[in-house]
């Protein structure tokens, strides 16, 4: 069948529905709505609209709409209005960025697609990389290996080779799925401006991508049925449903933010809790300068180790994002500065760059603050320190809350690490080191929440710990040469011409 019986508008009208379908697909696959498995074939409509159903002229429109459908209604609802309009519709104006940058369709044709799946993989990868090193109010959040955090059995691999690893298999389980159903395509639908794929190479393709697929899964498979047994630690999240930072918060004052951090702390220890975390600014002020007796009693009381956050703007001295561990003891730990304030609005804390880690008789414990969860190398840190179980607590805002625990569930399978996520008013979550979810409470509406959950201890540091962002790295080093190779084969195909 030939695709010139169809007109170019009916064409850019089903190629803009499969991108738009793409799009959904994507949308679905993250939280809140988790249907996971959609993005193992999530991206193929959109490659079909772009390199067989649109005219080659309209080809870039095919990533246009699937980045407005997909990015669009997840920012905004990631940063809900608090970031104003530029930020609810990054996606759409990364849309029309990629609308003028695209000529993807071009050097695949010229090149007869045989870089179009391992194109595909670098190029999707390395651009993860550069927003979660360069575009620091994003980070990881959006990285399609997120979409797999409810499903600890296919996840275990990136204790190796990173969510970046994750990220190469899935896209290209996509690729190779878009690229086969292409060579369908090819033996019955050709248009003039369509350059068909080669059917042996794309055997190869397939048939690599499902050897790939199948050893991670069986990686994955045995590398938790392998989780040697730990102890385990009661732990409490403590969501007070504050949602301002508390140097912000005209209504509750510090002793109302003590009374109800104290009130959920016995709440924590009635039910065994050893360890009880607070989300991040839940004080202004440092608790070994106020209210350190009551503190102290309070953990005197409880019998339980207490993650206190704070921040100190006092005029005159520098802004500090801190948190601190109290031992039932009555003892101090050293503090923990805040790492990943830059470009997000908040000044430097000076304890940042220290990633201290506490010996308990109950385990190694440690911390780290709200967007430093939401990159790779804090907690990374913390675990070659030796960390065993980790503090995330955040500030969430808008659906931030829905998708954050997405990002922290991560930094503990990449370490085998536990890590405990406590927001302000949206997300509690308790996490083993194998990424199973203890416990787990979001409401985007803001609720007051005790989390209670015994969670293992991690075991030994993973090779990821050592090994680090290396595929990502990779992958970024591959995205800028295909910046420039595409010219080069032009170049070199006008000169034979």
């Amino acid at each position: 069948m030939n695709t010139s019986r169809f007109s170019n508008p009916l064409r850019i009208a089903l190629g803009i529905f499969l991108s738009a379908l793409s799009g959904w697909m994507l949308l679905l696959a993250f939280p809140p709505y988790g249907i996971w498995w959609l993005a193992w074939i999530g991206v193929v409509p959109v490659l079909l609209a772009q390199y067989r159903l649109l005219p080659a002229n309209w080809s870039s429109l095919a990533q246009v709409t699937f980045a407005a459908v997909w990015l669009g209604p997840f920012l905004a609802r990631l940063f809900g209005s608090g970031y104003g309009p530029f930020f609810q519709y990054l996606g759409i104006w990364i849309a029309i960025l990629n609308f003028f940058l695209a000529k993807d369709r071009k050097f695949h044709d010229l090149t007869g697609y045989r870089w179009f799946i391992f194109h595909g993989m670098i190029n999707w990868v390395g651009f993860e990389m550069i927003r979660a090193s360069f575009i620091p109010i994003i980070a990881t959040s959006a990285f399609i290996g997120y979409t797999q955090a409810p499903q600890p059995w296919i996840i275990q691999p990136v204790s190796i080779f990173s969510v970046y690893g994750l990220n190469l298999v899935i896209v290209l389980v996509n690729y190779a799925l878009a690229q086969g159903t292409m060579a369908l395509l090819d033996r019955k639908w050709v248009a003039q401006d369509v350059i068909p794929v080669e059917a042996g190479s794309t055997r190869r393709w397939i048939a690599g991508a499902c050897i790939v697929l199948a050893a991670w899964i069986g990686l994955s498979l045995a590398i938790l049925n392998s989780m040697p047994d730990m102890p385990s630690v009661r732990v409490a999240s403590v969501r007070p449903n504050f949602p301002l930072p508390a140097h912000q918060d005209e209504v509750n004052t510090s002793q109302v933010r003590y009374d109800a951090f104290a009130e959920q702390a016995r709440e924590a220890a009635a039910e065994g809790a050893q360890v009880i975390y607070s989300p991040e600014m839940m004080f202004n002020f440092d608790p070994q300068m106020e209210y350190t007796e009551e503190f102290r009693t309070l953990a005197k009381e409880t019998g339980a180790y207490l993650f206190i956050t704070y921040t100190v703007g006092i005029e005159g001295q520098p802004w500090r994002n801190e948190s601190i561990m109290l031992s039932p003891e009555g003892e101090f730990s050293q503090v923990y500065g805040k790492n990943h304030t830059w470009l997000i609005g908040e000044p430097d804390t000076p304890s940042a760059g220290v990633f201290p880690v506490y010996e308990t008789p109950i385990g190694r414990l440690a911390g780290m603050i709200c967007h430093d969860a939401n990159y790779t190398d804090i907690a990374r840190k913390l675990a070659a320190n030796g960390a065993q179980i980790i503090a995330a607590p955040y500030r969430e805002f808008g659906g931030f809350g829905e998708q954050a625990w997405t990002n922290a569930l991560f930094r503990a399978v990449e370490n085998r690490t536990a890590v405990v996520i406590s927001g302000v008013a949206t997300v509690s979550g308790i996490f083993n080191p194998d990424g199973s979810i203890v416990a787990l409470d979001t409401d985007i509406k803001g609720s007051r929440v005790t989390l209670v959950g015994d969670v293992a201890l991690g075991p030994d540091h993973a090779p990821y710990t050592y090994l680090g962002d290396i595929l990502g790295w990779v992958s970024l080093a591959g995205y800028l040469f295909f910046m420039f190779y595409p010219s080069v084969v032009e170049k070199r195909l006008k000169k034979q011409m």
